[in-house]
């Protein structure tokens, strides 16, 4: 996957970016660190979405594919950041409004023609998994050889505590750590019911 890549239509799930960087079978062989483009490690990398107007950055390990919105049915007592639940190849995956946890007042405009669910998995621990639905996609960026820049003073608090950094250069791009999104307070009901684990 590339940065000019365009997202495949809405209801149709795309590449996973891990498997368009390895060879037939979809993946590097265990032990070596997947390699991109240009022979940078894949997780010297992030995928680029839009949500609000600003741009995030998902850690292409952590992202297992991009899939166009779809109808999502809705979770009673749900926290707002809950947009609803899918079903993604037999399994139920749980959608989240991206902007909401990030401590937008408005929802992500699902409905929009560029909008996409993008499905992370946490690369280590419990390696949970969810979808996170953004405004758009923007392609790839290389993370920094000298370092993520802290996080802005003028991030809110809640999104604060879920950017690792920010890719300075222009335009600049915070960072998100997957694990501190789903452990947002604001999904700590949804612990162990929803968000899925991999418990292989």
């Amino acid at each position: 996957m590339s940065a000019s890549d365009e997202p495949g239509s809405p209801g149709e799930a795309t590449a996973s970016p891990r498997r368009a960087s390895g060879g037939e079978g979809g993946g590097e062989p265990r032990g070596r660190t997947p390699v991109g483009e240009g022979g940078r490690e894949t997780n010297d990398r992030c995928i680029a979405v839009s949500v609000g107007g600003s741009l995030y950055g998902l850690r292409v390990e952590e992202v297992q594919e991009v899939i166009g919105m779809r109808p999502l049915t809705r979770v009673f007592h749900a926290p707002p950041a809950m947009a609803g639940i899918t079903s993604l190849r037999g399994d139920v995956l749980a959608a989240l409004d991206l902007g909401v946890l990030l401590g937008a007042e408005r929802p992500t405009l699902s409905s929009a023609q560029e909008a996409r669910i993008v499905v992370v998995r946490e690369a280590h621990g419990a390696k949970r998994s969810a979808g996170l639905l953004v405004d758009a996609l923007r392609g790839l960026r290389d993370l920094p050889e000298k370092g993520l820049t802290p996080p802005p003073t003028t991030a809110g608090h809640d999104a604060r505590g879920m950017i690792v950094g920010v890719i300075p250069s222009p335009p600049p791009c915070a960072v998100l750590s997957v694990q501190a999104l789903l452990d947002a307070p604001s999904l700590a009901e949804l612990a162990g019911r929803v968000i899925e684990t991999d418990v292989t």
